[in-house]
């Protein structure tokens, strides 16, 4: 079972009555350059409406990164606002409650944590990256003798651009 599945059976026809939940758990997420370090938590307030229960909070996690460009790696503290509807009848793409009361979360906090981390991190603006001859970390190294444009293919069409 998992600790993402709520039962809100005691919300159900009761409007305005609320419940606060704190959830911690784990959830597999691994991108290229990002990935999500367990376990997870999660602050909400579920609050009954007419015919729907509204989940509505946040989510923190650590988040494990990897600069796209010079490709060091550094944890960072990540906050996900939650608000998500789940309504009694079945509609398309949308949340439901079960017919044992239950609603399960876990797939929607796993959407959200996805979408929050970054697609190409970057350890800061301005990071230099490594260099693409010698792969040298660019932020820490400055590399020299690798700018002679005779060495580079496009070397011999210098000749091309002066006067």
């Amino acid at each position: 079972m998992s600790v993402f599945l709520l039962n809100v059976s005691d919300l159900l026809g009761h409007p305005g009555t609320r419940r606060a939940v704190a959830l911690e758990g784990s959830l597999d997420i691994s991108l290229d350059l990002a990935s999500v370090v367990e376990p997870v938590y999660a602050e909400l307030m579920l609050e009954a409406t007419v015919d729907e229960v509204v989940a509505r909070g946040t989510l923190k996690f650590t988040a494990s990164l990897r600069c796209n460009r010079c490709l060091t790696e550094w944890d960072e503290e990540m906050r996900v606002a939650i608000l998500e509807v789940f309504g009694s009848r079945t509609v398309d793409d949308g949340s439901v409650v079960e017919r044992d009361g239950s609603i399960d979360l876990e797939q929607i906090l796993h959407d959200e944590a996805s979408l929050a981390l970054p697609i190409a991190p970057l350890c800061k603006p301005d990071c230099l990256g490594l260099c693409p001859t010698c792969g040298t970390d660019l932020n820490t190294d400055p590399c020299f003798g690798h700018a002679d444009e005779s060495a580079s293919a496009f070397g011999a069409l210098r000749h091309l651009l002066e006067p």
